[in-house]
């Protein structure tokens, strides 16, 4: 009898078919020569526990979700290159990271980021978070993260399905069918598992046991990291492109390559060390300075 094919196996069987090697390959001599220090390795943490939206699970899982509906490309084009998104001194992620804590205030439920962002209107969008890309297009997110009920609903399942000590690529595609718009579009499923994260790393935070299964990498800095590495070899024309600041399609032959190598190459780094990809994951994160000038491949897109 065959077995339902989960989340996580759907994702997996995506990315081989994804996978072309003459763009972006994996290089299993390299990651074989990465030293095994597994015990270096940890769940995400981003401090979500010390925040008022800590106070709850319930609070913890409903900020994770929301926050990562829009936690995507933090870059303009402009006739110059690019213009990189801050707010208040903080830039990137941590930019909305810090204008998100600013709108949901000291309530442990997020009625009043409702209040702020749940119009679905753009000009709010650029009043309240900033000259951030695609304000339209995270309006329309918000709106519908922010409709009634249906955030405080997710975050319950969400917390529900954490009882059982594991989370997984099943509960982010379960965002993706709660939130189509907002989750359901990116076939690598990577703000969705990225919520996962966060409430695995929010739970981890307050002492709790839990595992977290899921792959996630296919976004722009873990491809960075694992090309100055060496655990991917790009092609020389897609390095090129990459160094020029060349704009890369999104799905695109090129942008798939770079997408599903990261996803499996994470994977074999993962197993390698003998560590979650939740952990490969985040170190791979905590690490993305340490590649310098270096630069990330630009594709505009609201799937990471």
């Amino acid at each position: 009898m065959n077995h339902a094919q989960t989340a996580k196996e759907h994702l997996l069987a995506r990315a081989r078919l994804d996978y072309q090697p003459a763009l972006v390959a994996i290089d299993e001599e390299a990651i074989s020569r990465l030293p095994a220090r597994g015990d270096r390795f940890s769940h995400l943490a981003v401090g979500l526990a010390a925040k008022p939206a800590g106070r709850t699970s319930e609070g913890a899982a409903a900020y994770s979700i929301a926050l990562n509906s829009v936690n995507f490309m933090f870059w303009t084009p402009t006739p110059e290159g690019m213009a990189r998104y801050h707010w208040r001194g903080e830039g990137g992620a941590h930019g909305l990271q810090a204008a998100f804590d600013h709108l949901w205030g000291e309530e442990a439920t997020p009625s009043r980021l409702r209040a702020c962002l749940g119009s679905g209107e753009e000009q709010v969008v650029v009043r309240e978070l900033g000259d951030i890309s695609m304000p339209r297009r995270r309006a329309q997110f918000l709106r519908e993260i922010l409709f009634d009920e249906r955030l405080e609903q997710a975050a319950s399942e969400l917390v529900a399905a954490s009882r059982s000590g594991r989370l997984t690529s099943d509960d982010a595609q379960r965002l993706a069918v709660h939130f189509p718009m907002s989750y359901g579009q990116d076939a690598y499923l990577m703000r969705a598992q990225l919520a996962i994260m966060w409430f695995a790393g929010y739970l981890f935070e307050k002492g709790e046991e839990i595992e977290c299964d899921i792959t996630v990498a296919a976004s722009y800095q873990m491809p960075r990291v694992m090309r100055s590495i060496k655990a991917l070899r790009f092609a020389p024309e897609l390095a090129e492109k990459i160094d020029r600041h060349t704009l890369i399609l999104r799905q695109s032959d090129e942008e798939r390559a770079i997408r599903s190598a990261t996803v499996l190459g994470a994977q074999a780094m993962a197993q390698h060390l003998g560590v979650s990809e939740h952990a490969m994951v985040n170190v791979l994160w905590q690490n993305r300075h340490a590649c310098g000038a270096m630069p990330y491949h630009l594709t505009i897109t609201t799937d990471y």
